[in-house]
């Protein structure tokens, strides 16, 4: 499963349309989601955009031996920022 397909599920699962998408990022049409989610891949930047939009965040987690978990973000829909679980600002 790659990207676009998680979103794509995500968005089923929740009931969520693109109309719903472009409102909330403030896309001018829904067909800008649609081209996101008709490409062959997505930045993180924007992966990122469209789970906080259905209000979802993107968790990492160590795998083996820690139990540190970071929380990626985007803010400012510019750059992606990634806090350590508990340390967002």
């Amino acid at each position: 499963m790659n990207e676009i397909q998680i979103v794509k599920a995500l968005m089923k699962a929740k009931g969520v349309s693109g109309a719903v998408l472009a409102e909330k990022l403030g896309y001018k049409t829904p067909s800008a989601v649609t081209n996101r989610l008709q490409s062959k891949t997505m930045t993180v930047e924007v992966l990122v955009n469209l789970l906080e939009a259905m209000d979802c965040e993107l968790i990492i987690k160590n795998k083996v031996g820690g139990k540190e978990t970071f929380v990626v973000v985007n803010e400012d829909r510019q750059s992606v920022k990634i806090y350590k679980k508990g340390d967002e600002e």
